[in-house]
């Protein structure tokens, strides 16, 4: 296989084309490969030691203000990160939801839901991290989440 790259400024957003032959049997592999890497997003976070880590948006189950920190939460443990969570929002892939004006979670972390009475619903996380949303966001929680 041979590749050839392209570089023009003029472009507002990359464009890739791939040029195969109908047989190929590897191309979707590629294309699933190609739209994984440019998806992910990688974070400079610093941990409770004050190391600096590098976090993958897709292992990240949680944006957490708490102290007036955002505080960043995935299997692996808790950081810090210095940016503003309504600014991180737009850079963030569809698995993520707003749940209230301090928390923005990924959804495909979520173990189960309870509803309570108040309609306020508790999410518990595959780590046994529990967190709630605000009845603010109820209906776009609801419309995202199917129920």
């Amino acid at each position: 296989m041979k590749y050839k790259v392209n570089y023009d400024a003029s472009l507002e957003q990359d464009d890739l084309i791939i040029n195969c032959h109908p047989d190929n049997q590897n191309i979707e592999e590629m294309i699933q490969l190609i739209q994984t890497h440019a998806d992910q997003t990688f974070y400079p976070v610093k941990n409770r030691r004050d190391e600096t880590h590098i976090v993958k948006q897709n292992d990240i189950y949680s944006f957490r203000i708490e102290n007036k920190l955002l505080n960043i939460y995935t299997l692996n443990g808790q950081y810090i990160y210095n940016e503003r969570l309504y600014k991180l929002k737009k850079h963030l892939s569809d698995n993520f939801l707003q749940i209230s004006k301090s928390e923005i979670i990924n959804v495909t972390f979520i173990d189960h839901l309870v509803l309570n009475k108040s309609g306020i619903i508790e999410i518990k996380f595959i780590k046994n991290d529990t967190t709630f949303s605000s009845r603010r966001y109820l209906k776009e929680i609801k419309e995202v989440l199917g129920i």
